[in-house]
């Protein structure tokens, strides 16, 4: 019997069952969409480790993937995990950072680099930690973790930091054993999240696998995992979001000028290459709540109804 192996990269997926199925050799089926994704992230690779080369990082690069030279395995109850981690680098008073290349769309780079890589890529988090596990124990040093991710719309880098834990490694390995010492498909387990079924590449062995139905709850809310429908109210709540943050932002970044700014009679200011112009204005604006009041039966006539769609995303309960 061939030993079980839990690869770093799918042992923080959330589906429980997902992970059994490719630790037991279940055939997957890599929609041609994702792969092209992945065939992306790939091919920039090089190019990412070039930037960080001139931005003062010394890099060691393990090109090439799952076929790459340098990998790392830890044994553990059930089989092994570890796999290929794309580079060690290090800098001025930060040596040995482990570090795995990523590249996002601008809302899940945005959304990554405000929250970071424990908060909003979790699985991320677990990948580099089995790496780093592995590593230590095949006598790497290992002083921190990164994760280096570049914003596909405009090639913006961005580098987050974090610390080893060894409470979440232990963690880690504890559910690894469990689904690698399992004899049937377990649940989906406590980790699972609703996108987990869009992007499984074993949804034909799974009669758990939700986008293979639709279904209707009390006659009016379609529960559903379509890919596309997903991503889309994935994406309006994320704007919604950013909007929000983008108001709070702004409101905070006014106070501090009305008061060392504005109130200081100064009108222009130049921090580093930002030049910021302070300008009155007026404007004159037609008061429809007063002339309603004043002369109702005349803004009757005045009246046009239109219709629209609003859409109103909240938490499931």
């Amino acid at each position: 019997m061939n030993e079980k192996i839990m690869t770093a990269s799918k042992v923080g997926f959330p589906c429980d069952r997902n992970i059994y199925y490719a630790v037991n050799g279940f055939k997957g089926e890599v929609k041609e969409s994702s792969q092209r994704i992945f065939d992306v992230g790939s091919a920039l690779e090089p190019l990412i480790v070039k930037w960080l080369n001139q931005d003062g990082w010394r890099v060691f690069y393990n090109p090439g993937s799952q076929s790459a030279a340098l990998e790392f395995y830890a044994p553990i109850n059930g089989g092994k995990i570890g796999g290929h981690p794309d580079a060690f680098m290090s800098k001025l008073n930060c040596d040995n950072v482990l570090v795995d290349i990523k590249t996002m769309n601008e809302r899940a780079f945005i959304s990554w680099k405000r929250n970071g890589t424990i908060k909003d890529k979790p699985q991320y988090a677990d990948q580099l930690h089995v790496y780093a596990y592995a590593a230590k124990l095949a006598g790497f040093p290992v002083d921190k973790l990164a994760i280096a991710g570049m914003n596909k719309n405009n090639s913006e880098l961005h580098i987050d930091f974090f610390d080893y834990e060894p409470e979440r490694m232990n963690k880690i390995i504890e559910r690894a054993e469990r689904i690698l010492n399992l004899d049937k498909a377990p649940e989906q387990g406590e980790r699972y999240e609703a996108w987990a079924c869009s992007y499984c590449d074993y949804c034909k062995h799974c009669e758990l696998c939700s986008h293979k139905r639709d279904t209707h709850v009390d006659n009016s809310v379609l529960q559903t995992n379509d890919a596309d429908i997903n991503n889309a109210v994935e994406l309006l709540k994320e704007a919604r979001e950013l909007s929000k943050a983008g108001r709070e932002l702004e409101n905070d970044a006014k106070a501090v000028l009305d008061e060392k700014v504005r109130m200081q009679g100064v009108k222009s200011v130049k921090v580093n290459n930002l030049i910021l112009t302070l300008s009155e204005t007026s404007s004159s604006r037609f008061d429809s709540t007063a002339f309603k009041k004043a002369y109702p039966e005349i803004a009757q006539d005045f009246i046009k109804t239109s219709s629209s769609v609003v859409y109103n995303v909240r938490e499931a309960v």
